[in-house]
């Protein structure tokens, strides 16, 4: 018989579940970096023995998991005539939703609305 196993879900494979799921919310035109993400990469530019965590470089998302919890903050643009409130608590649900399904982790995620995308 063997012990107890014990799954552990990166960062990055949260993120990556997270962004997938925003990206295909309709009426989000784009994931946008936010201040962090923009000056961690501009950093990374002119520090390169310390790069920017890979889980940083998803552009528009971050995502950390911590105690079993995901904590995650998701930058998005949404196009013109989009209710922003709305957009943002469905882009809310629906990533919590998706990475309770997928990595089996109860998650708390901030949505910010940063830009209305114009058509053409």
């Amino acid at each position: 018989m063997t012990g107890p196993t014990t799954v552990t879900v990166s960062d990055l494979a949260v993120a990556r579940v997270a962004a997938r799921r925003a990206r295909a919310v309709p009426g989000v035109a784009v994931l946008m970096g936010d201040v962090t993400q923009t000056l961690l990469g501009l950093a990374a530019d002119w520090l390169p023995r310390d790069p920017v965590p890979e889980e940083l470089r998803l552009h528009g998302l971050v995502a950390s998991v911590q105690d079993g919890r995901a904590e995650i903050r998701v930058t998005v643009g949404v196009r013109f005539g989009v209710q922003c409130a709305e957009l943002a608590e469905q882009v809310r649900r629906e990533v919590a939703e998706e990475v309770a399904r997928v990595c089996g982790l109860p998650a708390r995620v901030r949505v910010t609305v940063a830009d209305i995308v114009l058509p053409g």
